[in-house]
């Protein structure tokens, strides 16, 4: 039985899902470190790909802030991406304008590295895209001035592998079943029961023949698309056609 949080919903460890990928491999093992391990896994491959990465809005975390210094463009990664922190994607950078109050903020734009090679050095000024060149993100312009900064990035899943069974699980309880099946195609392929591995792999992400089975994972309505369609209904107008007569 998951514990609650504060919140008072139930939170779920790896543990919990353990019993359910033993009996659903045939209880072909009984060893519960195995099953751990699949279940970090099955979790490091879904909550890494970027195709569901809209699903899961618990890995995404804000840097800590960060001071640029004047007349300086380029800067670590690391110094602005929190330690520890594996940056699937960077989704936003954030610039406070209004130095040294910093409470009025932009977004900035995105912009390829060789944009900064088309201005002139010495040209500083209030920077409006960032770009990523090797570890480093740059600015455009050059700032004059040491604005505070702030990322917001996408994580990589938690994992405490000195304690695999007792680390949670971030992703909504929801995807508590395609984790299991996620981890079970993981230990069929392990025993070397490539046959049911491929099963289960056709279950979770469906079978290339049939568009039209898309299987568990992609079948599924990705949460912010969600958001987006209730939305633009409340815009929708109803027509109702009609005509006189037959034609």
């Amino acid at each position: 039985m998951p514990i609650l949080g504060p919140s008072g919903l139930p939170i779920f460890l790896i543990s919990d899902l353990e019993t359910e990928v033993i009996k659903r491999t045939e209880n072909r093992t009984s060893d519960t470190a195995r099953a751990d391990v699949w279940i970090r896994d099955a979790i490091l491959e879904i909550a890494g790909n970027t195709d569901f990465r809209n699903e899961f809005d618990q890995l995404e975390i804000y840097g800590t802030p960060f001071s640029l210094t004047a007349q300086l463009q380029e800067y670590p990664f690391s110094s602005i991406v929190p330690p520890g922190s594996y940056n699937i994607a960077t989704l936003d950078i954030m610039l406070f304008t209004d130095y040294p109050t910093n409470v009025n903020r932009i977004r900035l734009d995105e912009e390829n590295y060789q944009a900064a090679d088309r201005i002139s050095s010495g040209v500083y000024g209030l920077p409006q895209r960032w770009y990523r060149y090797a570890d480093n993100l740059g600015f455009i312009l050059s700032p004059d001035k040491p604005y505070l900064i702030q990322s917001r990035i996408y994580q990589q899943h938690p994992i405490n592998d000195a304690a695999l069974s007792t680390t949670q699980i971030l992703l909504p309880r929801d995807w508590n079943e395609i984790l299991i099946w996620a981890a079970v195609e993981k230990g069929f392929a392990e025993l070397l029961e490539y046959e049911k591995s491929q099963a289960v792999h056709t279950l979770l992400y469906g079978d290339p023949k049939h568009p039209d089975r898309p299987g568990m994972i992609n079948g599924r309505k990705k949460r912010r698309e969600q958001e987006s369609w209730r939305r633009q209904q409340t815009l929708r107008l109803t027509v109702r056609g009609y005509g006189w007569g037959r034609s």
